[in-house]
């Protein structure tokens, strides 16, 4: 029976024997995807360096860490880190939470007016007629409760060219409609009938299927304030850099339709 080779213990220098000073590892983290990962989280922690935690806040953190790492904090052991280092790894978030609310906490109210055309959302039926004449007829036909969008707009085809564009919109971000689509949708609610308004080449009418409006709950403010925290640092790390900021404001779960853009001709 053939003896199998007995594994050795690899150590870090057997992997990365480059990395044997600091200058070393600082060039060599440089030339990996993970720099911009590093550069932020040592922003980070430069940011952080004044905001300390409470003994129970560090007990309570503490505790959280161990089970998410399924560590027994009574023997502690963990990627070959020290008990200081494990504690500092624990604490380090409930840190960042304090320093969100301390340096961006008064700004959230007005961040959020700003940023709300954004987060409301709605999702519409919009047709395109090429005549403003027909496009009267199918909303009054539909506001008289005669017939749906759908089939004013395909029975009065004939008179419009051929059956005209229609498409259903969203659910999307109120202000990436585009100006006027978005200024005719405002202040409307859910089932209202609205034009028809010149937009491009066509006379568009709408129909407001859903309309969800944001409000600074708890969630929002919590999104608020990592959208700050996230401009803050990109703000630094492009003076480091000397690149351009990258975009720090998430765009929308669901992208954009290309009917926007590109059916209506919007703006």
């Amino acid at each position: 029976m053939d003896n199998a080779p007995v594994p050795r213990t690899v150590k870090l220098g057997d992997i990365l024997p480059s990395l044997g000073s600091f200058e070393s590892v600082l060039q060599s983290l440089k030339s990996y995807p993970l720099w911009p990962v590093v550069l932020r989280e040592a922003l980070m922690d430069r940011a952080i360096s004044g905001v300390v935690c409470s003994e129970e806040e560090s007990d309570i953190a503490w505790m959280s860490w161990c089970k998410q790492n399924e560590v027994d904090p009574s023997s502690a052991v963990y990627e070959g880190l020290s008990i200081g280092e494990m504690r500092n790894a624990a604490t380090r978030g409930k840190r960042i939470e304090k320093f969100k609310e301390q340096a961006f906490g008064k700004l959230v109210p007005e961040y959020f007016r700003m940023r709300k055309g954004d987060m409301d959302r709605v999702m519409l039926e919009v047709v395109q007629f090429q005549h403003e004449a027909v496009a009267e007829e199918a909303l009054f036909r539909c506001r008289g409760g005669e017939q749906t969008l759908e089939a004013a707009a395909h029975e009065l085809a004939h008179r419009d060219g051929g059956d005209p564009a229609m498409k259903r919109v969203g659910p999307i971000g109120l202000s990436r409609l585009g100006v006027k689509l978005s200024a005719l949708v405002h202040g409307s609610a859910a089932g209202s009938l609205l034009g028809p308004k010149k937009i491009g080449l066509f006379h568009v009418v709408v129909r407001v299927l859903e309309l969800h409006e944001a409000s600074l709950d708890d969630r929002t403010r919590q999104r608020m304030l990592d959208e700050l925290l996230n401009q803050m640092l990109e703000q630094q790390i492009a003076a480091l850099t000397g690149r351009a900021p990258k975009p720090s404001i998430p765009g929308d779960d669901i992208p954009s339709p290309t009917f926007v853009t590109e059916v209506l001709k919007i703006d």
